[in-house]
């Protein structure tokens, strides 16, 4: 029986369930005090059994005391942590809004994908709170914060246009009260720098290059890194080759496809110097490219797309709390309401995607050549991993690079999935990155034989620029083959039957 509401938690009142997940359930709530006055918030609750887990409990309480630390316009604010009947919580920021996978998987299907200008927009914002994060300090000591877990899943946008960042549950800090152990990984595979592939010692850096993941997916609305397995994906990271997003949207100048290249650099003294820096430099393309800021505002397009959504939420809130006139701003999980293309859109009409292009080398930001490979692919949202085992020698070699003259050579196929709903809220334990280990405990050979165990296709997802997500069926040439020789062979038997005298 679905549980009603309102209900009472210690001096909150839940309003509605938005979501639950592995380990924690997540409401609308709001608390209440004298002469009338309320505050909207959001309160995630540990799920009973977890509550005896004291490894995540740990992980938990440095969530709330990290992110506790954190005031910022473009970072989601901790209010409160605390334990009630043996349950632990933690009352958040009410953002009414989406994360940024639901927001690219739903303009998608709308034909509405986010500009160019806005795509660089959302990225601006997300920087400036990931600096603040990285050069916090705390009682005259840094905080020396790395997120390690940025991607679109843990980036919210609200239906008001504001961008923030969330989900410091797995960030490092120098006041975290428990440490990872040597040789495991957190964070999602396919948005690890290299750096943190292979298991070194982390800087503000590592956080820029999975922010320029983001961006670079949001331009083209391809995954970057993601491949058929783990295993494949890491080695991704740490030795494809990128192409410049120019060669899958038109509209991207020359100068913009140096900014972000830099930032996906392999070596991480190739990149920019910090977030700042990355910020700066986007923040003078823009003003110098978007000449009609009104056009670029993230709130008319968050309405539009949203506009059946919201009127849901808020009549479900009203329904529990009367008060409710559509306060605050909370990252809902619900599948969007199904919209049907318009052919009259043109501006936010989605690119048709080009065959597979060539690889050929380009110019990576400060001048490093580098080579582009594209395997576009999509994920549901992805628990970070966990692996003690070190990595094969062939993880360790550097990403190779080409002289301008080099042939490029044949290009792959590309291969299309459908894609999953995603959970931001929840990032496993056991998906955890240790990065103040030795360098030499780094990651995945267990993954080698995981992938020789694992089956050739396991439905992984794919973004693509076709306006929808599309479900392709994992295909065999062999089988096809085998099928196709087969039914040759019946036909020629019927054939022989009906000719014979």
């Amino acid at each position: 029986m679905a549980p009603t509401f309102p209900q009472q938690f210690g001096k909150y009142v839940l309003l509605r369930k938005i979501a639950t997940g592995g380990m924690a359930e997540i409401f609308q709530g709001k608390t209440a005090g004298a002469e009338g006055f309320e505050k909207d918030i959001v309160i995630k609750r540990i799920l009973p059994h977890f509550s005896e887990d004291q490894a995540f409990v740990k992980m938990f309480i440095d969530e709330a005391s990290i992110t506790a630390k954190l005031q910022h316009a473009n970072i989601v604010q901790i209010f409160d942590f605390d334990v009630i009947d043996g349950s632990y919580y933690i009352a958040m920021e009410y953002i009414e809004g989406e994360d940024l996978s639901a927001v690219l998987k739903d303009g998608q299907a709308a034909n509405q994908p986010l500009s160019v200008p806005q795509c660089v927009w959302v990225t601006m914002e997300l920087a400036k709170g990931l600096h603040y994060a990285h050069v916090k300090e705390h009682k005259g000591r840094p905080l020396n914060i790395i997120h390690r877990d940025i991607s679109p899943h843990n980036a919210m946008i609200a239906y008001n246009g504001e961008v923030k960042l969330m989900d410091f549950g797995i960030a490092k800090a120098a006041e975290r009260s428990t440490k990872t152990q040597a040789g495991t990984v957190k964070g999602k595979v396919a948005y690890m720098s290299p750096e943190q592939a292979r298991g070194k010692n982390l800087d503000g850096r590592s956080d820029l290059f999975a922010l320029a993941t983001v961006l670079w997916e949001m331009l083209t609305l391809k995954r970057l890194f993601l491949r058929e397995s783990d295993f494949e994906t890491l080695t991704a990271v740490l030795k494809d080759p990128i192409d410049p997003p120019s060669r899958l949207r038109p509209g991207i100048d020359q100068e913009l496809d140096d900014i972000l290249m830099t930032a996906l650099e392999k070596d991480r003294d190739d990149r920019q110097k910090n977030v700042e820096e990355f910020t700066r430099e986007l923040t003078r393309w823009y003003y110098k490219t978007v000449t009609d800021f009104e056009a670029e505002k993230l709130k008319p397009h968050m309405q539009e797309l949203y506009a059946a959504k919201i009127r849901r939420i808020r009549a479900e809130v009203a329904e529990a709390d009367p008060s409710y006139q559509g306060r605050g701003s909370q990252v809902v999980r619900e599948a969007p309401t199904e919209r049907r293309p318009d052919p009259t859109h043109s501006r936010h009409r989605p690119h048709r995607e080009d065959p597979p292009k060539r690889r050929a080398p380009v110019r990576g930001g400060r001048g490093a050549a580098v080579e582009s490979r594209m395997v576009p692919r999509s994920e549901p949202s992805e628990p970070a991993m966990t692996i003690e085992e070190p990595v094969p020698e062939i993880l360790r070699a550097a990403a190779p690079r080409r002289a301008h003259s080099d042939p490029p050579p044949v290009p792959e196929p590309s291969l299309s999935r459908q894609a999953a709903p995603v959970d931001a809220f929840f990032s496993s334990p056991a998906t955890m990155m240790e990065d103040d280990g030795p360098s030499q405990a780094e990651v995945l050979a267990a993954l080698q034989a995981e992938r020789r165990r694992a089956a050739p296709s396991d439905g992984v997802p794919d973004l693509t620029l076709n306006g929808r997500y599309r479900p392709e069926e994992p295909r065999s040439k062999t089988a096809l083959i085998l099928i196709l020789a087969f039914l040759m062979l019946v036909l020629g038997g019927i054939i022989a039957f009906l000719v014979a005298p």
